[in-house]
């Protein structure tokens, strides 16, 4: 193995380390929720403190792990396996992915990406607005799952 994917290795491994624990907090987090999802907007008015917490603590960790994966561990994984992304718009690498199949698609990360963003943001929603982008961003937990758990194979299948 060369010096560069060397070093390539040990990023990608530190970085999947930190994304495990994202992955265990989300988890976590889903878990402390407690609820039948999804979730109506009167179960969303009577959420308790607790739940509240559960989830912000699920948009946070969502957001670093998508964060995580779309800044680094994208490029990392791409370098890894020898492409030349060095100047490369975030577009063109998902565009790679997706012919990698390691996304299902680049119209659906970018779809996440815009979800996660209006939810993490203080934007003023009204309930119903706030419920039906939560709902829909917790169905996309197994999806970001997924291509974390393919992003972790082809890694450990090249090594």
């Amino acid at each position: 193995m060369t010096e560069r994917k060397q070093e390539i290795a040990e990023r990608l491994e530190r970085e999947f380390e930190v994304c495990d624990k994202h992955i265990l907090r989300i988890n976590e987090a889903l878990k402390g929720l407690g609820l039948d999802l999804p979730m109506s907007t009167d179960c969303y008015a009577s959420l308790s403190a607790e739940q509240v917490r559960c989830i912000d603590q699920f948009i946070f960790r969502f957001s670093k792990l998508q964060d995580a994966m779309g800044a680094k561990i994208f490029r990392y994984i791409l370098e890894y396996l020898d492409e030349d992304i060095a100047s490369m718009p975030m577009r063109d690498i998902l565009n790679r992915l997706e012919r990698y199949l390691i996304i299902p698609s680049a119209n659906e990360w970018t779809y996440i990406r815009e979800l996660r963003n209006e939810i993490s943001h203080d934007y003023p929603l009204l309930d119903t607005d706030t419920v039906a982008i939560l709902n829909e961003l917790l169905s996309k937990v197994e999806v970001l799952f997924a291509i974390y758990d393919k992003l972790k194979r082809i890694y450990q299948e090249e090594e």
